[in-house]
């Protein structure tokens, strides 16, 4: 090509006005190398572009080769390290659904502790409540205000025992009126534990007891009181599981109402077994010699016949207003005979 364009630049340069065959035929020389060079061209350069462009496929699928693989090889990474992660993320989520799990075990146990504590505070609370309000309803209750003889003989309140198994009782208090209410005899037995005779009378005596109040028509109508001669309330609790009927409380079986019963019904010594009327009024002082002469308790309770008359002929409340008069005026003169004789005295 550079030839041709220099053969060119010189057929120009020759050409002259003077001559016009010879610039004609240097015209048609430089038209015939152009039109057969352009051909030439053409293939050349179709040539050189196919080369190029060969080479360029080949460099380019090269390149492609290569990016593919370097994508692959990438890929692959990715694809490694997107499984990992996702395994990563499998343990983590477990992880978090344990901890989770977990979370939720410890809230519902919390829950339940709390529930079980609030149920418990409630629970207590309406317990101390309930004991708080029965206190409240005892102390708020006054006692039921009494009188008659056995209130002056035993005061307003008799004990019984209650046993719940072998080796526990539990001991209840009762009003004396209300607990003697529809007695028609009453005992009042003088025992203790460190007496020989009393220990083997009173298995008798509970034997007698059972019988007597089981009777046709005439069930519980007798009751006992035992006014307690031991030494000690711990000694007085185990020898009162020996018993079926109420007692005076220790304190005062051992102080001055037991002193003072002892003295009235002539107590010398025990076992003695006195027996009262539904007024108090003795029926008997002999009863612990007349239980073995009788067991089967067919005299029982061995009224005199003076008393079976008074009792057949009067009723109970007649009886009692008697009673009550006939203490009145002997109070009023044991004072005047206390007051004479202490006036004597002092004039003395």
């Amino acid at each position: 090509l550079q030839y041709i364009q220099r053969f060119t630049l010189l057929c120009l340069s020759t050409m002259t006005t003077t001559r016009p065959r010879k610039n004609l035929l240097l015209l048609s020389v430089v038209a015939l190398a152009l039109l057969s060079t352009t051909p030439l061209l053409t293939y050349a350069q179709d040539a050189a572009t196919a080369d190029i462009v060969e080479d360029d496929v080949t460099d380019l699928g090269d390149v492609i080769g290569d990016a593919m693989g370097d994508i692959t090889e990438g890929l692959d990474e990715e694809v490694v390290d997107l499984d990992d992660a996702a395994a990563a993320a499998s343990v983590e989520e477990s992880s978090e659904s344990e901890e989770a799990a977990t979370v939720d075990d410890a809230a519902a146990t919390a829950d339940e502790t709390t529930t079980t504590a609030e149920s418990t505070a409630e629970a207590t609370a309406e317990f101390k409540t309930d004991e708080q309000t029965q206190a409240e309803e005892e102390e708020a209750t006054p006692p039921p205000a009494q009188t008659g003889p056995f209130i002056d003989l035993f005061g307003e309140v008799l004990l019984s025992l209650e046993m719940v198994d072998e080796t526990h009782a539990q001991v209840h208090q009762h009003y004396t009126n209300e607990v003697l209410s529809g007695k028609k005899v009453v005992g009042l037995y003088f025992s203790a534990d460190w007496c020989g005779p009393c220990r083997q009378f009173t298995p008798d005596l509970v034997n007698f007891y059972d019988k007597m109040n089981a009777r046709r028509g005439k069930k519980d109508e007798f009751e006992i009181i035992w006014v307690s001669r031991c030494r000690d309330v711990d000694s007085f609790g185990q020898y009162f599981t020996h018993m079926k009927w109420l007692a005076l409380p220790p304190q005062e079986a051992m102080g001055q109402r037991g002193q003072y019963l002892g003295e009235k019904f002539k107590v010398k010594s025990i076992p003695t077994l006195v027996l009262l009327d539904e007024i108090g009024n003795v029926i008997t002082l002999d009863g612990r010699n007349k239980i073995p002469m009788d067991k089967a308790g067919v005299g029982f309770p061995w009224r005199s016949p003076m008393s079976v008359l008074v009792s057949t002929l009067f009723p109970r409340s007649f009886r009692l207003l008697v009673k009550s008069q006939i203490a009145g005026v002997l109070e009023k003169a044991k004072a005047v005979l206390g007051g004479a004789a202490r006036g004597g005295a002092a004039a003395r």
